[in-house]
């Protein structure tokens, strides 16, 4: 069996249920890419991977937009093969490009993410937010320091033993709360993410690799309850959670 997520049971009656909780895949595209004959893409889904040359870029690509209807059908139990996922540009309206959400269920909210040869996925009640990023070699860039981080920011990066993964952590948290519409590319700098305040009404949640080679950030609203503690559901578990196996993926004809 592949790694990933288990299989999903649709509920079988029709209805629209709630999710409670906020359900988080990190997993190898090479891992995922088998199911994709198991989902029904968009057109614009369609068309969009149609333009990317062939090879890593669109794998991951694909692979993306695989795994956030995985986590989407675990989190409201819907059936894969029948999970549609649209999108939306809050800027120029255009429905080929934008925040991703799920048609019908304006509660549940679903976000994606890919890196070189990884990809992540959140579904679950509210707005979500997800990144993932592979921790490259060397320092940051100082001209991008000052691009995307407040001044408090950069001095923790810059007296941090390892400077770049703390760099990362900056960005991932960032990037997954600009996917919920708390920031934008272009007010990075002015978030600044030392300041506890700066996140009221969200909450940031990491997550990183056995390896410390992956890290990767989820952005929630304040549900209830969502998990234990009230934090997300992660698979495979973060690497300071203790657990690190993941879950087993089905067969790729389960979905069918």
């Amino acid at each position: 069996m592949l790694t990933g997520l288990p299989r999903v049971r649709g509920t079988g009656t029709g209805a629209v249920t709630r999710p409670t909780t906020v359900q988080v895949a990190i997993r190898p595209t090479r891992d995922v890419l088998p199911l994709l004959d198991a989902v029904r893409l968009a057109p614009y889904e369609e068309a969009r991977a149609a333009r990317l040359a062939p090879g890593p870029r669109r794998d991951d690509f694909l692979a993306a937009h695989v795994l956030v209807r995985l986590c989407a059908a675990r989190s409201t139990g819907e059936p894969l093969s029948s999970l549609v996922i649209g999108q939306r540009c809050e800027d120029c309206g255009g429905d080929d490009h934008g925040r991703p959400y799920l048609p019908g269920r304006p509660g549940t909210g679903v976000s994606l993410s890919h890196a070189e040869g990884v990809v992540a996925a959140a579904a679950g009640p509210g707005p979500v937010g997800v990144d993932v990023e592979a921790v490259p070699p060397g320092a940051p860039d100082a001209r991008l320091l000052a691009r995307v981080l407040a001044p408090p920011e950069i001095a923790a990066v810059r007296a941090a033993p390892d400077p770049m993964p703390a760099f990362l952590r900056h960005w991932v948290r960032k990037e997954a709360l600009v996917k919920v519409g708390a920031a934008t590319l272009g007010t990075l700098r002015r978030l600044d993410l030392t300041d506890p305040a700066t996140t009221s009404g969200l909450r940031l949640h990491d997550w990183t690799s056995p390896d410390g080679r992956l890290l990767a950030a989820v952005a929630t609203g304040e549900p209830s309850s969502p998990g234990p503690g009230g934090d997300p559901v992660f698979d495979p578990p973060p690497a300071s959670g203790g657990g690190t196996t993941p879950l087993p993926l089905p067969h790729q004809e389960q979905y069918r």
